[in-house]
C-alpha cells in the first residue's frame, strides 16, 4: 500500500517563524500558537510555555522557568477570594459534581418527606385562667390563705406538687405509658389517644373517684398522703412533659396547654388540669384558713381563762369585804349576782365548746355529725342523700348510662349542705354571743354593788386595780374573738384566685408537625448539605480541576483542555466518533487544538514521529484521547498508526470494530520481529490504522514489551507512517508506560479534572523524566470552564 507524504504542519525549521512562534538559535523553540493559548481566556484554559528545554545543559533554566511560573500561578491562587469569588467556586463544585449533588438531594428530600409523613400528628388544646388580685387590694389583715400574682400562679400551676395531684385525680398511675414498668424490653407503643382514653373519665365510666365529685367542703374519700409514690411522681413527669403554661403578654391571663395527639383527649385533659388546680387551690386556702383559726381559738381559750381568773378574783375581793359589812343587803345582793354569774359561765362555756365543735366538723365537711351536734335533722337528711348519691354515681345501675344528672345533684346538695350547716353555726354562735353579754351584764352589776358597799381607801385602789385588769383582759379577748369570727366568715366563703374564662375546646387542627414547613426546610437543608457533601468531594482531597494547577503540579507545560463531551449533546455518540461526526463541536475542536499544540512543543527538525499517551491513574481517558488524536490527524492527511500496548486491558480493537486476533504481543515475542500488513488494521470510520494487542498466551504482560525488538518495531513503524500514538497502561497500574517511553519521541500525561491526584502527577512526572529526559506534555481531560 502507498501511504500518502503530505503533511499540514509547515517547515518549522524556517527563519521566518509564523505568528504566535519563537526561533531559537542553536535550539528551535516554539510557543503555543495564538489559537491554543487564546483558548485560556475562553472556554478552557492551555498552557504557553515561556522556554523550552531542547537540550540537556539547559533543563535547569526550563526548570526554574517552569517551577517559577508553577509558584506563582499557587501564589495567584492563594490570594484572598471575595464573596463572587467563592460562589462561583462553589457553583463550579456543584456543577462538576452535579450527578452526586442531585442524587444525594433527591435522596435527602424522599427521607425527609418520609419522617414528617412518619410523625405522629399533635393537636394542643388550651385552658385560659384569669388571676384575680382582688385579695392583695383588701384592706385589713388576711386568713384566708395566701394570695399569688400572675408569675407566681404560673410557676406553683407546673409544680410537680399539682401535677401528682391531677395524677391521683386522673387515675394516670393505672396506664403504663405515664408510669413505665420495669422490664427489659420496651413496651410496645401505640397512638396516644388509645391509652388516654383508658384513664379519662368519659361520662357514664364507673371508674371516676370520689374526688373528682366533691367539692372542697366535701368529704375527700381518696388517700392523697402517699406524695412519695414513685408511680405518681413518674406519672407526673410525663404528664409535665406534655403541659405547658404561659402568662399572655402582660395580662392576668394565663394559658394553660396540653399536646397530645388526639384533639378529644387533648382538651378534656386540659380542662381536667386546670379544675385540679383550681381545686387545690380552695384546699390550700381553706387549710391556711384552719390554721389561722385554730390558732386564734387557742389565743381567745387562753385570754378567755385568764378573764375568767381577773372575774373571780374581784368576786373573791368582793365576797371578803361584803362579808365584812354590817349591811345585810349588799351581802344578799352580792350571792345573788355570784350565783347568777356562775350558772351564766357555765352556760356560756357549753355553747363556746359546742360552736367550736361545730365549726370544726364544717370545716372537714362531717356533716353526719355536725347534725348530730346540732340536733338538725334536715342537715342528717341532706347528708344522706348526698351520700346515696355518691354511692350510684360509684356504682351506677344498668339504665344509669349517664351520670351527669347525677353529678349535678351532688354539686347542688352539697351547696345545699354547706348552706343550711353555716345557718345553723350562725345560730350557735350568736346564742354563744348572748352567754356572754349576758355574763359580762351580771359582771357589770356585781361591780356596782361592790361600789355602793362601803370600802375603805386601800380597799378601793385594790378594787380599782382588779377591775383595769379585767377590763384589759377583756379588750383582748373580745378582739381577738372578733378575728375569730371573722376568719370564720371567711372560710365559709373562701374563692380560689384563679378562674377558668375559658374551657379548652376540641382543637380543629394540628399544632405539629406542620408539615409544609418542614418539608420546605428539610428540601432546603438536603439541598444544602448535598451542595456541602459536593463541594467537599471536589475541594478534600483538593485533586486537580484547572490546568494551572495541573501546571504548578506537574511542573510541565500544558498542550490541551478537553471538554467534558459526555454533558455536550451527542445524541448519543461516543467522543471519538465526533471527529467525523461532528467535527465542529467542542471536543473535535479541543481535539485539534491538542494535536497542533503537541506538534508545535515536540517538533524537532524533522518533527516528532511517535507519542505514547498514558495517564497517572485509570479511567482518566487516555485511550479515547488516543484514539480521537489518531483520527484527527488521519482526517487532516497525516498517516497515523494506533498502537495498542495496554496488555493488561486491551480496548482499541473494541472501539474501533477490529479483531484481535494478532498483534503487537505475537510481533515482539517472535524471534525476528517484522511489522507485517496482516497485523496492521484500517479503522472503519476512518483512515488511520490500528495495530492491537493481540494474544498473550502463557506469557505475562509485561513480557512483551520487555522484548529488546520494542525499539526497532517503533523505528519501523515511524519509517512507514507519519505518527504513531501508542496507548500504554496507566502508570498507577503497571510499569508499562515508563518501558515504552524510552523509544518514543513525546510523552502526552492525561490527567482528569476533578479525578486526578497532585501526589500521583508529581510521582508519574518524576517517574516520566527518570526514564527519559524532555519532550514531556500534559493536557487536561473532562476540563471545567475558567472560574467554574
Amino acid at each position: 500500500m502507498k501511504y500518502q507524504e503530505t503533511n499540514v504542519i509547515p517547515d518549522l525549521g524556517a527563519t521566518t517563524s509564523p505568528p504566535g512562534h519563537a526561533a531559537g538559535t542553536d535550539g528551535q523553540s516554539y510557543q503555543t500558537p495564538f489559537v491554543v493559548g487564546g483558548a485560556r481566556q475562553t472556554a478552557f484554559k492551555t498552557f504557553q510555555p515561556t522556554v523550552e528545554k531542547l537540550e540537556p545543559e539547559g533543563a535547569g533554566n526550563g526548570a526554574q522557568e517552569i517551577q517559577s511560573h508553577g509558584e506563582h500561578s499557587s501564589a495567584e491562587r492563594q490570594k484572598p477570594k471575595g464573596n463572587l469569588e467563592i460562589i462561583r467556586k462553589v457553583l463550579g463544585a456543584v456543577r462538576r459534581q452535579i450527578w452526586l449533588v442531585a442524587i444525594l438531594s433527591v435522596l435527602l428530600s424522599v427521607l425527609t418527606v418520609g419522617i414528617v409523613l412518619m410523625l405522629p400528628p399533635q393537636f394542643t388544646a388550651t385552658a385560659l385562667l384569669a388571676v384575680d388580685g382582688s385579695d392583695e387590694r383588701t384592706p385589713g389583715p388576711s386568713v384566708s390563705g395566701y394570695t399569688l400574682n400572675v408569675d407566681g400562679e404560673v410557676e406553683v400551676m407546673q409544680s410537680m406538687k399539682v401535677a401528682q395531684q391531677v395524677v391521683r385525680r386522673l387515675n394516670l398511675t393505672e396506664d403504663s405509658r405515664f408510669v413505665e414498668k420495669p422490664s427489659s424490653s420496651p413496651s410496645p407503643t401505640g397512638g396516644i389517644s388509645d391509652y388516654l382514653k383508658k384513664f379519662m373519665p368519659a361520662p357514664g365510666d364507673p371508674s371516676v373517684k370520689q374526688t373528682e365529685a366533691t367539692t372542697p367542703g366535701s368529704t375527700q374519700t381518696k388517700d392523697t398522703s402517699a406524695d412519695d409514690d414513685p408511680a405518681v411522681t413518674r406519672a407526673a413527669v410525663a404528664l409535665q412533659k406534655i403541659t405547658n403554661v404561659r402568662r399572655r403578654g402582660l395580662t392576668s391571663v394565663v394559658a394553660l396547654d396540653i399536646t397530645i395527639n388526639d384533639p378529644k383527649d387533648a382538651a378534656r385533659l386540659a380542662n381536667a388540669y386546670a379544675n385540679t388546680y383550681i381545686s387545690e387551690q380552695i384546699n390550700a386556702k381553706l387549710g391556711a384558713a384552719g390554721h389561722a383559726e385554730t390558732a386564734l381559738s387557742r389565743r381567745v381559750a387562753d385570754l378567755g381563762e385568764e378573764l375568767r381568773r381577773s372575774e373571780s378574783q374581784i368576786k373573791a375581793f368582793a365576797l371578803m369585804q361584803g362579808s365584812q359589812s354590817s349591811d345585810d343587803a349588799p351581802r344578799r345582793g352580792i350571792d345573788r349576782l355570784q350565783a347568777n354569774i356562775a350558772a351564766a359561765i357555765r352556760e356560756a362555756g357549753s355553747q363556746a365548746a359546742k360552736l367550736r365543735d361545730a365549726d370544726s366538723l364544717l370545716a372537714s365537711g362531717n356533716y353526719a355529725a355536725l347534725g348530730k351536734l346540732l340536733e338538725a335533722p334536715d342537715i342528717v337528711l341532706l347528708d344522706e342523700q348526698r351520700r346515696s348519691l355518691e354511692q350510684r354515681v360509684q356504682r351506677p345501675s344498668e339504665d344509669e348510662a349517664d351520670l351527669s344528672g347525677l353529678r349535678q345533684r351532688i354539686d347542688l346538695t352539697n351547696s345545699q349542705l354547706r348552706s343550711i350547716s353555716s345557718k345553723h353555726v350562725e345560730n350557735l354562735r350568736r346564742q354563744s354571743e348572748a352567754s356572754g353579754s349576758q355574763v359580762s351584764t351580771l359582771r357589770q352589776e356585781l361591780k356596782q354593788v361592790v361600789q355602793e358597799s362601803d370600802l375603805s381607801t386601800d380597799n378601793s385602789v385594790q378594787l380599782f386595780r382588779l377591775q383595769q385588769e379585767a377590763a384589759t383582759t377583756r379588750q383582748l379577748y373580745q378582739e381577738y374573738l372578733g378575728r375569730l369570727k371573722a376568719a370564720a366568715q371567711q372560710r365559709n366563703t373562701v374563692a380560689p384566685s384563679v378562674y377558668v374564662v375559658a374551657e379548652a375546646g376540641i382543637p380543629p387542627n394540628r399544632s405539629f408537625p406542620p408539615r409544609s414547613l418542614l418539608v420546605v426546610i428539610g428540601s432546603l437543608a438536603a439541598i444544602a448539605l448535598a451542595v456541602g457533601v459536593g463541594y467537599a468531594r471536589d475541594n478534600y482531597p483538593e485533586n486537580i480541576k484547572f490546568v494551572d494547577e495541573l501546571e504548578a503540579v506537574s511542573r510541565a507545560p500544558n498542550v490541551g483542555a478537553i471538554p467534558d463531551s459526555r454533558r455536550a449533546k451527542t445524541k448519543g455518540l461516543q467522543p471519538e466518533n465526533l471527529i467525523y461526526a461532528r467535527p465542529l463541536s467542542d471536543y473535535s475542536e479541543a481535539i485539534r487544538r491538542l494535536r497542533i499544540s503537541l506538534q508545535l512543543t515536540f517538533n524537532r527538525g524533522a518533527g516528532f514521529k511517535s507519542l505514547l499517551v498514558t495517564s497517572t491513574q485509570r479511567r482518566e481517558g487516555r485511550t479515547t484521547i488516543a484514539l480521537s488524536l489518531a483520527r484527527d490527524a488521519a482526517r487532516a492527511g497525516l498517516k497515523v498508526v494506533l498502537l495498542d500496548c495496554d496488555l493488561r486491558n486491551p480496548s482499541l480493537h473494541s472501539k474501533m470494530g477490529i479483531n484481535n486476533d494478532e498483534g503487537i504481543s505475537e510481533m515482539l515475542l517472535s524471534p525476528t520481529p517484522v511489522v507485517t500488513m496482516s497485523v496492521v488494521q484500517m479503522d472503519s470510520q476512518s483512515s488511520c490504522f490500528l495495530i492491537p494487542s493481540g494474544g498473550l498466551g502463557d506469557s505475562s504482560p509485561d513480557q512483551p514489551l520487555q522484548s529488546p525488538q520494542l525499539g526497532r518495531v517503533i523505528k519501523e513503524l515511524e519509517e512507514r507512517f507519519d505518527l504513531v500514538i501508542i496507548d500504554a497502561p496507566s502508570i498507577e497500574t503497571a510499569a508499562d508506560a515508563l518501558i515504552i517511553a524510552q523509544h518514543v519521541d513525546g510523552v502526552l500525561l492525561i490527567a482528569r479534572s476533578t479525578w486526578a491526584r497532585p501526589s500521583k502527577i508529581r510521582d508519574a512526572v518524576l517517574d516520566i523524566n527518570r526514564t527519559r529526559s524532555g519532550n514531556l506534555a500534559t493536557a487536561l481531560n473532562v476540563a471545567a470552564r475558567p472560574g467554574l
